[in-house]
Protein backbone atom coordinates (compact mmCIF):
# COMPACT_ATOMS: atom_id res chain seq x y z
CA UNK A 1 0.00 0.00 0.00
CA UNK A 2 1.12 3.56 -0.67
CA UNK A 3 2.23 5.96 2.03
CA UNK A 4 0.00 8.87 3.07
CA UNK A 5 0.55 10.44 6.47
CA UNK A 6 2.08 8.87 9.56
CA UNK A 7 -1.40 8.68 11.13
CA UNK A 8 -2.98 6.94 8.13
CA UNK A 9 -0.01 4.67 7.53
CA UNK A 10 -0.24 3.43 11.13
CA UNK A 11 -3.97 2.74 10.71
CA UNK A 12 -3.28 0.81 7.51
CA UNK A 13 -0.79 -1.44 9.32
CA UNK A 14 -3.64 -3.03 11.30
CA UNK A 15 -3.54 -6.75 10.60
CA UNK A 16 -7.31 -7.29 10.38
CA UNK A 17 -8.03 -4.28 8.17
CA UNK A 18 -10.75 -5.01 5.58
CA UNK A 19 -10.78 -8.75 6.28
CA UNK A 20 -14.56 -8.98 6.73
CA UNK A 21 -17.06 -8.55 3.93
CA UNK A 22 -19.87 -7.62 6.31
CA UNK A 23 -18.40 -6.54 9.66
CA UNK A 24 -20.68 -6.33 12.67
CA UNK A 25 -18.50 -3.97 14.72
CA UNK A 26 -15.36 -1.84 14.48
CA UNK A 27 -11.99 -3.59 14.69
CA UNK A 28 -11.41 -2.15 18.16
CA UNK A 29 -12.77 0.59 20.36
CA UNK A 30 -9.27 2.04 20.83
CA UNK A 31 -8.76 2.29 17.08
CA UNK A 32 -12.20 3.84 16.60
CA UNK A 33 -11.48 6.46 19.26
CA UNK A 34 -8.09 7.21 17.69
CA UNK A 35 -9.68 7.88 14.29
CA UNK A 36 -12.52 9.89 15.81
CA UNK A 37 -10.07 12.02 17.79
CA UNK A 38 -7.66 12.79 14.96
CA UNK A 39 -7.67 16.36 13.72
CA UNK A 40 -7.17 17.37 10.09
CA UNK A 41 -3.45 18.05 10.61
CA UNK A 42 -2.86 14.53 11.95
CA UNK A 43 -4.82 12.86 9.15
CA UNK A 44 -3.25 15.00 6.39
CA UNK A 45 0.24 14.82 7.84
CA UNK A 46 0.26 18.60 8.08
CA UNK A 47 -0.32 19.05 4.33
CA UNK A 48 -2.66 21.75 3.09
CA UNK A 49 -6.09 20.42 2.20
CA UNK A 50 -7.10 21.65 -1.23
CA UNK A 51 -10.56 20.11 -1.51
CA UNK A 52 -12.48 19.74 1.74
CA UNK A 53 -15.19 17.51 0.22
CA UNK A 54 -12.71 14.92 -0.96
CA UNK A 55 -10.81 15.13 2.31
CA UNK A 56 -14.05 14.28 4.12
CA UNK A 57 -14.17 11.13 1.99
CA UNK A 58 -10.62 10.30 3.09
CA UNK A 59 -11.78 10.61 6.71
CA UNK A 60 -14.83 8.46 5.97
CA UNK A 61 -12.57 5.96 4.25
CA UNK A 62 -10.58 5.55 7.47
CA UNK A 63 -13.76 4.61 9.32
CA UNK A 64 -14.72 2.26 6.49
CA UNK A 65 -11.30 0.57 6.69
CA UNK A 66 -11.61 -0.10 10.43
CA UNK A 67 -15.14 -1.51 10.03
CA UNK A 68 -16.81 1.47 11.75
CA UNK A 69 -19.62 1.60 9.21
CA UNK A 70 -21.94 3.87 11.20
CA UNK A 71 -19.21 6.51 11.43
CA UNK A 72 -18.35 6.04 7.74
CA UNK A 73 -22.02 6.42 6.82
CA UNK A 74 -22.12 9.87 8.44
CA UNK A 75 -19.40 11.06 6.03
CA UNK A 76 -20.68 9.33 2.91
CA UNK A 77 -24.38 10.17 3.12
CA UNK A 78 -23.60 13.89 3.22
CA UNK A 79 -21.01 13.80 0.44
CA UNK A 80 -21.89 15.37 -2.87
CA UNK A 81 -21.03 13.91 -6.24
CA UNK A 82 -19.98 10.62 -7.75
CA UNK A 83 -17.20 9.83 -5.30
CA UNK A 84 -19.47 10.20 -2.30
CA UNK A 85 -22.10 8.05 -3.96
CA UNK A 86 -19.53 5.35 -4.68
CA UNK A 87 -18.25 5.28 -1.08
CA UNK A 88 -21.86 5.23 0.10
CA UNK A 89 -22.49 2.19 -2.10
CA UNK A 90 -19.39 0.39 -0.81
CA UNK A 91 -20.49 1.01 2.76
CA UNK A 92 -24.00 -0.36 2.10
CA UNK A 93 -22.51 -3.45 0.47
CA UNK A 94 -20.46 -4.09 3.62
CA UNK A 95 -23.61 -3.64 5.70
CA UNK A 96 -25.22 -6.39 3.63
CA UNK A 97 -27.74 -3.95 2.13
CA UNK A 98 -27.04 -5.04 -1.44
CA UNK A 99 -30.00 -3.41 -3.20
CA UNK A 100 -29.18 -0.05 -1.61
CA UNK A 101 -25.54 -0.54 -2.64
CA UNK A 102 -26.60 -1.08 -6.25
CA UNK A 103 -28.73 2.08 -6.11
CA UNK A 104 -25.71 4.15 -4.98
CA UNK A 105 -23.41 2.51 -7.54
CA UNK A 106 -25.88 3.57 -10.25
CA UNK A 107 -25.81 7.13 -8.93
CA UNK A 108 -22.01 7.12 -8.92
CA UNK A 109 -21.58 5.89 -12.47
CA UNK A 110 -18.12 5.16 -13.86
CA UNK A 111 -15.24 6.79 -11.99
CA UNK A 112 -11.85 7.77 -13.44
CA UNK A 113 -10.09 5.26 -11.16
CA UNK A 114 -12.01 2.25 -12.57
CA UNK A 115 -9.34 1.34 -15.13
CA UNK A 116 -6.69 1.09 -12.40
CA UNK A 117 -9.04 -0.95 -10.20
CA UNK A 118 -9.75 -3.28 -13.11
CA UNK A 119 -6.05 -3.80 -13.84
CA UNK A 120 -5.28 -4.60 -10.20
CA UNK A 121 -8.27 -6.93 -9.78
CA UNK A 122 -7.64 -8.74 -13.06
CA UNK A 123 -4.31 -10.00 -11.74
CA UNK A 124 -6.08 -12.50 -9.47
CA UNK A 125 -9.76 -12.54 -10.45
CA UNK A 126 -10.69 -14.30 -13.67
CA UNK A 127 -14.26 -13.04 -13.31
CA UNK A 128 -13.13 -9.42 -13.10
CA UNK A 129 -10.58 -9.95 -15.90
CA UNK A 130 -13.42 -10.97 -18.24
CA UNK A 131 -15.10 -7.59 -17.70
CA UNK A 132 -14.21 -4.60 -19.86
CA UNK A 133 -13.72 -2.38 -16.78
CA UNK A 134 -14.05 -2.48 -12.99
CA UNK A 135 -17.52 -3.83 -12.21
CA UNK A 136 -18.90 -2.95 -8.77
CA UNK A 137 -22.10 -4.84 -9.57
CA UNK A 138 -20.17 -8.07 -10.12
CA UNK A 139 -18.42 -7.66 -6.78
CA UNK A 140 -21.69 -6.79 -5.06
CA UNK A 141 -23.46 -9.83 -6.50
CA UNK A 142 -20.63 -12.13 -5.45
CA UNK A 143 -20.60 -10.61 -1.94
CA UNK A 144 -24.34 -11.18 -1.75
CA UNK A 145 -23.90 -14.83 -2.76
CA UNK A 146 -21.17 -15.25 -0.14
CA UNK A 147 -23.41 -13.70 2.52
CA UNK A 148 -26.06 -16.29 1.77
CA UNK A 149 -23.86 -19.37 1.64
CA UNK A 150 -21.34 -19.31 -1.23
CA UNK A 151 -18.40 -19.04 1.16
CA UNK A 152 -15.79 -20.63 -1.13
CA UNK A 153 -15.18 -17.25 -2.77
CA UNK A 154 -14.76 -15.16 0.40
CA UNK A 155 -10.94 -15.00 0.30
CA UNK A 156 -10.97 -13.65 -3.26
CA UNK A 157 -13.79 -11.23 -2.45
CA UNK A 158 -11.79 -9.87 0.48
CA UNK A 159 -8.89 -9.24 -1.94
CA UNK A 160 -11.22 -7.48 -4.39
CA UNK A 161 -12.67 -5.39 -1.57
CA UNK A 162 -9.12 -4.39 -0.61
CA UNK A 163 -8.22 -3.46 -4.21
CA UNK A 164 -11.36 -1.35 -4.45
CA UNK A 165 -10.68 0.38 -1.14
CA UNK A 166 -7.02 1.09 -1.87
CA UNK A 167 -7.77 2.46 -5.33
CA UNK A 168 -10.62 4.68 -4.22
CA UNK A 169 -8.83 5.88 -1.09
CA UNK A 170 -5.74 6.80 -3.09
CA UNK A 171 -7.85 8.57 -5.71
CA UNK A 172 -9.64 10.63 -3.02
CA UNK A 173 -6.34 11.43 -1.34
CA UNK A 174 -4.92 12.77 -4.60
CA UNK A 175 -8.16 14.63 -5.41
CA UNK A 176 -7.85 16.31 -2.01
CA UNK A 177 -4.53 17.74 -3.35
CA UNK A 178 -2.63 15.83 -0.66
CA UNK A 179 -0.74 13.32 -2.81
Amino acid sequence: MKSYSDFIDRIFLQEDLLKKLTPAEPLSTALLLRVRGADDAAVSGGKAIGHAGNFALVRGGLFYAIDALDDAHAFFQDAKGDLGSYWHAMMHRREGDFDNARYWFRRAGVLPCFAALHRAASEFSADMARQSNWDPYLLTGECEQARFGAEESVAQLVKLQRVEFEGLFDYCWRQSALG
